[in-house]
């Protein structure tokens, strides 16, 4: 995968979706993010991440999904972050990070883990259910058992303590890679040192601030909408089917 420029060790909702932008605007395009899991079926993420899933011919795998990118971010990126360097030894690593551990875990209590608070563990796994069975997510489940795999931990279990996950994750980035390679990143810091780091000019535009956690909760909402009406309607051919069949029979 020699193409790959720049390697996003952050984890998910550390303004990942805003450096894609970023990165992209600098030049590093396409970069790949969880978004792109979505929009390029073609892909066949699931079988790919099965076979990393279980420890087969990993780089062959990582890159039919990563090959042709610039650049990587956010999840399911992140996780290989060890395994991209490998393959690239001339790439950057950015970590993108938060505020502190607890802003993180209000951010993907509220969103990408959002099972995990007490409460909400059966609404959380219906959500995931939905989108990867009727919103061309069938992957899903693979890289969540991916995540609990790379974490030691699942993430969506209420009794894990995710601060402390973020915590351990920021932690083995930085002692894993070369303190000239990598940039600790918080969108908030906005161009120049990102700009720095890559060795390109500051943009005359703004940073990009984006998928806030109301936004992220919006798209989602209609994303479960969808998949609920996709559910509705096979419910509905299969009734009909059933009747149908049983009409025949009688």
């Amino acid at each position: 995968m020699s193409g790959l420029q720049v390697i996003g060790a952050g984890l998910g909702r550390t303004g990942t979706l805003s450096i894609k932008q970023a990165l992209e605007e600098l030049g590093f395009n396409p970069c790949h993010h969880m978004e792109e899991t979505f929009s390029h079926p073609e892909r066949n993420h699931k079988h790919h991440f099965t076979s990393i899933l279980a420890n087969e011919n990993i780089s062959e795998h990582l890159e039919d999904v990563f090959g042709g990118y610039k650049a990587t971010v956010d999840y399911p990126g992140c996780m290989f972050y060890e395994d991209f360097m490998k393959m690239n030894p001339d790439a950057k690593v950015i970590l993108t990070v938060r505020d502190s551990p607890e802003a993180w875990v209000k951010s993907v209590d509220e969103t990408i883990f959002g099972g995990h608070g007490e409460g909400r563990w059966f609404s959380g796994k219906l959500h995931v259910l939905l989108r990867s069975l009727f919103v061309e997510g069938h992957h899903l489940f693979v890289i969540r058992k991916i995540m609990t795999q790379t974490h030691g931990v699942n993430p969506d279990d209420p009794k894990t303590d995710l601060a402390q996950m973020y915590t351990d994750w920021v932690n083995r980035v930085k002692e894993t890679v070369p303190a000239e390679k990598l940039l600790v990143f918080n969108v908030k810091q906005g161009w120049k040192p990102l700009c720095d780091f890559l060795g390109v000019p500051v943009p005359d535009t703004p940073f990009p601030r984006v998928n806030s956690t109301k936004q992220f909760q919006s798209r989602e909402d209609w994303l479960v909408k969808k998949g609920l009406l996709k559910l509705t309607v096979f419910a509905g051919l299969l009734s009909a089917g059933v009747y149908y069949l049983m009409g025949f029979l009688t």
